[in-house]
């Protein structure tokens, strides 16, 4: 079984089951070739693994700020403070 994925401005969740082989390939051709056409559609992003993981780790680097700092600094931007 596979998964097919399209992301909508809006917030919403569906889930729609199909299990007719031959109107599954119909729909993905139909996608695939307004795909090209519509420039309103974006691909997905395809980054390297490492720059990811680079991005996501660089949250826990070493700081030299305490806990405590960056806690206050966090506080007054929410205050409008900063």
């Amino acid at each position: 079984m596979g998964q097919l994925v399209i992301e909508v401005p809006q917030n919403i969740h569906r889930l729609f089951r199909i299990k007719d082989r031959k109107f599954t390939e119909k729909l993905l051709q139909e996608l695939e070739q307004k795909e090209v056409k519509k420039s309103n559609i974006i691909p997905p992003r395809r980054n390297s693994l490492k720059e990811d993981g680079d991005a996501v780790l660089g949250i826990w680097a070493d700081r030299e700020e305490d806990a405590l700092e960056i806690a206050r600094k966090i506080r007054d931007k929410n205050n409008g403070k900063i």
